[in-house]
């Protein structure tokens, strides 16, 4: 209600019971007095009274008369009987008039009340003239004007001082009732939009990660009541990180801005769509079918929407960008004599698994949730912890794998790492390096490994069998900003000297901010270390980034070996980047050689150095530095 109408009530509110007391108060008072008025033969003073009474009376019972009407009419009463009683009682009933212009001040406002004011001012100078001249008042001299006058003034005076308090009082009232208003209206805006930062993402004006948890839980609740299935869709952006990073983080939210809208635009009124950080979103479908497999066909037809619209083209600024979705899906409810009662948090947690299966699938793809990923995760989680505690520990250890050359003797190594378990067995590390990878232990367990390979550098020069040693650098920790400087630091705490050290990379190393990845090799090598490109030919393989990058070497990769020289296409690919890097002057180590026909073929073709089962498993450094000194007894002098 505006601050008008607030003011407008409560002024109605006074009159109405204003009316009621006066209308009754009349009844006791002016009865009893026309009674004795009639008595005393006075008509005049009966017939006043009996007609304020009536009129009175007639006001507070015709409801339809408007406001305004009404409270006119009653000043008018009390106004008519002021001016009788004036007449026909004198001076003393001036009280009355008194009131007319205070109520009009109360009712009405200070406009209305300053004209009756001077109404009542006037009555009483005209009317009551002759009664006041006739007054005998001590040391005022003997003018029935001035005597009249002062009585007026005076009267004016007292009634403008009770009339202005009573309208500046009311005045001062509506502004704080409007001072009022706009605070709780500001209130009001403080509290909506708290709400909104409390319940919905301020980028895209989807529900936020909280919002979604109470959908859930309602979700869970409805399907189980109404035995229907529901479900819980995480989704991914592809390449999102790529172009976030690439243009920018106002293209970045303008792509996540579209990816919100059309998913918003597939949806039903029932469903609900989330974003819960970065560029991860969640869906929920409710009520897909009563049937199990239905719901899953309907999610699947939902997901399939969803990665068409998501992989459309976006025009921002001009430009075009897309990304893909990887999606993962869950059902819901999942119901069973050994199965615990699901929660919000189970869902999304089961949902954002198979959203990773699906990415690790190679994205853009779908997969539903199933009990052996929740196994896996826990496995992963449980071995990321293991590993952790081995590494503090110190269990981990590294063994080293002979280089070869043409004439088979051994002229460098390669470090691999080794996980021993209690039982003796072996974690590979195809299986450990991963999920070192994706916890960030990878960058502890690769300074690691750089301080192994400085101490086995060391022990070898010691033997008198110095060779250079190779051991394996992440992308993540190569790019690592202070990585160059724990290069550094533990070259110089080791003593250890640069140059037989070989610090191997991916080609995937390349695929992001090559200009700076060059730059970094380029101070790396200015220490003396030298570079190898692992698993050469299996990534972004790129002539280009050859003749930029500080290389010492190429590994070809054991996937090209294995089928050499038997299959054509693979031995006329190693036959290419063996031919190349002689162009380039870069030394080729081919690994995974486990035949004599792949070494015949590989020297045959000049390869300079080999790796494999044919000459040496992987070894401890001291069973290494055993075998290289039985070579050297057994070497022709």
């Amino acid at each position: 209600m505006a601050v008008a109408n607030d003011i407008a009530h409560w002024r109605a509110q006074i009159f109405a019971r204003l009316l009621l007391v006066v209308f009754v108060l009349g009844l006791c008072t002016a009865v009893p007095s026309a009674l004795l008025a009639a008595s005393e033969g006075m008509w005049s003073i009966v017939a006043v009274d009996t007609l304020a009474l009536a009129w009175i009376g007639v006001v507070w019972r015709w409801r339809g008369l408007g406001y305004t009407a009404r409270v006119v009419n009653f000043l008018a009463v009390a106004f008519t009987v002021g001016i009788a009683l004036l007449l026909k009682v004198g001076p003393v009933s001036q009280i009355y008039l008194m009131a007319v212009p205070v109520l009009a001040a109360l009712l009405l406002g200070l406009g209305p009340a300053l004209w009756t004011l001077a109404l009542a001012g006037l009555a009483v100078m005209v009317l009551g003239f002759d009664a006041n001249s006739r007054l005998h008042i001590d040391g005022m001299p003997d003018s029935g004007f001035l005597k009249a006058a002062i009585i007026s003034l005076n009267f004016m005076f007292m009634t403008a001082i009770l009339t202005l308090s009573c309208a500046v009082l009311l005045r001062h009232l509506e502004r704080s009732l409007d001072s009022l208003r706009a605070l709780n209206a500001e209130l009001s805006t403080t509290s909506d939009d708290n709400h909104r930062l409390a319940f919905f993402d301020v980028l895209t004006g989807l529900p936020n990660r909280r919002l979604l948890m109470d959908r859930i839980d309602k979700l869970l609740a409805s399907s189980e009541r109404g035995a229907t299935y529901s479900a819980v869709m995480f989704i991914d952006l592809d390449r999102f990180k790529t172009i976030n990073d690439a243009r920018g983080h106002a293209i970045g939210d303008a792509l996540l801005c579209h990816a919100a809208a059309r998913l918003s635009d597939l949806m039903r009124k029932a469903d609900t769509v989330a974003r819960i950080g970065g560029d991860e979103f969640v869906v929920l479908l409710a009520h897909l079918s009563p049937e199990l497999p239905g719901a899953s066909q309907n999610a699947l037809l939902v997901a399939e929407k969803i990665r068409a619209a998501i992989s459309r083209d976006a025009e921002i600024e001009g430009q075009i960008y897309n990304s893909t979705a990887s999606i993962g899906v869950t059902m819901l409810p999942k119901a069973g004599p050994d199965l615990p009662p699901q929660t919000a948090q189970d869902l999304l947690r089961e949902a954002d698994t198979a959203m990773y299966r699906a990415k690790s699938q190679g994205r853009n793809g779908i997969a539903f949730f199933e009990a052996a990923m929740q196994a896996e995760v826990e496995r992963r989680l449980s071995m990321e912890r293991d590993l952790a505690a081995a590494l503090g520990a110190g269990q981990l250890q590294m063994h080293i794998q002979p280089q070869v050359d043409r004439n088979g003797r051994t002229v460098g190594g390669e470090l691999l790492m080794r996980w021993p378990q209690p039982d003796g067995s072996m974690v590979p590390p195809c299986v450990f390096i991963p999920v070192a990878e994706d916890s960030g232990l990878i960058v502890e367990l690769g300074a690691w490994a750089l301080r192994q390979a400085c101490d086995a550098v060391l022990r070898l020069s010691a033997a008198g069998l110095a060779m250079p040693l190779s051991v394996n650098v992440s992308p993540t920790q190569f790019r690592q900003a202070d990585f160059v400087a724990q290069v550094k630091r533990t070259l110089a705490d080791s003593g250890a000297p640069a140059a037989l050290l070989v610090l191997e990379v991916t080609e995937g190393l390349l695929i992001e901010k090559l200009d700076d990845t060059i730059a970094r090799m380029h101070q790396l090598a200015a220490l003396g270390l030298r570079f190898s490109i692992d698993d050469f030919g299996t990534g972004y393989s790129s002539m280009a980034y050859l003749k930029k990058m500080p290389l010492y070497e190429l590994k070809i990769d054991r996937s090209f070996i294995i089928d050499t020289p038997e299959d054509a296409s693979s031995s006329a690919l190693v036959q290419s980047i063996l031919a190349m890097a002689g162009h380039l002057g870069l030394r080729v180590v081919a690994e995974g050689v486990e035949t004599q026909a792949q070494a015949d073929f590989l020297i045959a073709n000049d390869c300079a150095c080999m790796q494999g089962y044919l000459y040496a498993r992987p070894m401890p450094l001291a069973a290494l530095i055993a075998r290289l000194r039985a070579d050297a007894v057994a070497a022709p002098s």
